[in-house]
């Protein structure tokens, strides 16, 4: 279980997020991690791979020839697909929330 988002936090715009999700607007693993973030408070920046093709090229590079989606980049931290479980993880890990039972 991850604790709230902590209370004093810098003020980050979405082009300064830490938190990067590259997905569709359909695909419904994207938009579980979106949610989770939301509930966390987390700030992160929505790449749609869709109607950016330079950034779904990127990702491609990123996970070996696929754009796999989501793909999430957590303070330098490149997931693939990842479970919520590995997503907090990750951010328990670059410090943007607070650690759980792990």
């Amino acid at each position: 279980m991850i604790a709230h988002a902590p209370t004093r936090r810098p003020a980050w715009s979405s082009a300064t997020a830490p938190v990067v999700v590259y997905g569709t607007s359909w695909c419904a693993a994207s938009q579980m991690v979106r949610r989770h973030l939301q509930r966390l408070g987390v700030p992160y920046r929505d790449v749609d791979l869709e109607s950016d093709p330079v950034a779904a090229s990127q990702v491609a590079w990123l996970t070996g020839g696929y754009a796999s989606h989501p793909t999430v980049s957590i303070a330098g931290s490149v997931l693939v697909e990842p479970s919520i479980a590995e997503l907090d993880r990750a951010l328990v890990r670059a410090g943007i929330v607070r650690g759980g039972w792990w």
